[in-house]
């Protein structure tokens, strides 16, 4: 069965592809996280000029939907191809019916890759696990039955850990009486967020995936924009008195709250304003119509009481052709060996691989990623 593909951009699909879209989502329980949402692509699309999608078809019938950004060269070819609104978006990934299989490697040559590197791509099995070089678990909490239902199904584990928020509670309540304003439109309860992150960003020695003016555009047009399809982000805020303690601001599809976001003040760390916070949600997910809330990559920390659902994403890359495809294979057995070889020294090259595939994603001019690239090198141990 011939294989062919298609290169658009997200505002350029037919009315009869957006269907198709909504309808592989619909029919796929991987894609159920609002970053799979055509909105959010459609979005990124007037945000980004190099925004497309990749449409796989087999015997002209299409087969799958691919978001990705890149540059194409002369020849209409693409070098470094990477996930649509890296390292913004959370998880990346075909979007297709649960049973979908054709060769990736096949359509990224067709479709004129170099090689494409992706990281939280949700795992479909016979597409991109194989050439998947490192995997991990996400935290996502199911709440379809009920918050008490939820937590009734907790371990030992998670019922120790809410015996001691409780007792964070009470110490907070001394200070005055906790208060939310859940889908908060406070523009000052915003930009202490984002001061927040970016304090941050700065303690850690990481890039400021915040300074680029597209990351920006992104949080303001989805938390302020009316709600596409249920589509936009939300922002929940939580006092102790009249002292902002946390803020989660997170992605919706009215369905999934993909906590995005989450800033406390340190003044009050010692009381875990975050969960106190994210426990309040969980109380409020039903009202809010939340069947999940969605925490992301890593079950480590606090995140292993919440994980109730065996959640997978990977990372790695695909080598299609030409140098990009050279490139990839040598980066890729370098990082190997020095993993293998070198213990945590050996970690350093792909760690500022991907730091600066973070860069390269944010920063659109050539300064601007050598300047961030080279505070990031001096940042490499942190």
């Amino acid at each position: 069965m011939a294989l062919s593909v298609e290169i658009k951009k997200p505002d350029q699909l037919s009315g009869a592809e957006e269907a198709l879209w909504a309808d592989f989502r619909g029919a796929n329980p991987a894609l159920y996280s609002p970053y799979f949402h055509l909105g959010y692509t459609q979005l990124l699309g007037k945000l980004r000029n190099d925004a497309h999608v990749l449409i796989v078809s087999r015997d002209g019938v299409s087969r799958a939907f691919l978001p990705f950004q890149a540059s194409f060269n002369s020849n209409g070819k693409v070098g470094f191809a990477r996930p649509i609104g890296a390292p913004m978006t959370d998880y990346h990934g075909f979007i297709c019916a649960p049973d979908t299989e054709f060769d990736v490697l096949e359509a990224f040559k067709l479709a004129g890759f170099g090689a494409f590197h992706f990281a939280a791509i949700v795992e479909q099995k016979g597409l991109l696990d194989r050439y998947a070089k490192n995997q991990s678990a996400c935290t996502m909490a199911d709440l379809t039955a009920g918050a008490s239902a939820w937590r009734d199904a907790r371990d030992s584990s998670y019922r120790r850990h809410l015996k001691s928020h409780r007792r964070r509670v009470r110490k907070a309540e001394e200070l005055g009486e906790r208060r939310f304003e859940f889908k908060s439109d406070d523009q000052d309860v915003f930009d202490q967020l984002i001061n927040w992150k970016k304090q941050k960003f700065v303690e850690t020695g990481k890039y400021d995936v915040l300074s680029a003016d597209w990351t920006m555009s992104l949080l303001d047009a989805l938390w302020t924009q009316t709600p596409t399809d249920g589509l936009c982000a939300e922002m929940h805020a939580m006092y102790f008195g009249d002292q902002l303690a946390a803020v989660d601001f997170g992605l919706t599809d009215g369905n999934t709250f993909h906590s995005w976001m989450v800033g406390y003040n340190n003044d009050f760390q010692h009381l875990s304003p975050g969960i106190q916070l994210l426990e309040a949600l969980i109380d409020q997910a039903e009202v809010f119509g939340y069947a999940r809330i969605d925490l992301g990559e890593g079950i480590d920390g606090y995140k292993r009481h919440y994980a109730s659902e065996p959640i997978q994403v990977s990372s790695g890359f695909i080598a299609a052709t030409g140098p990009a495809a050279a490139l990839s294979k040598i980066y890729g057995a370098a990082e190997t060996f020095g993993e293998k070889k070198l213990g945590g020294l050996g970690r350093l090259p792909g760690k500022a691989r991907r730091r600066y595939a973070q860069i390269r994603a944010c920063e659109p001019r050539f300064g601007g990623r050598a300047k961030a690239m080279f505070e990031a090198v001096a940042n490499l141990g942190k």
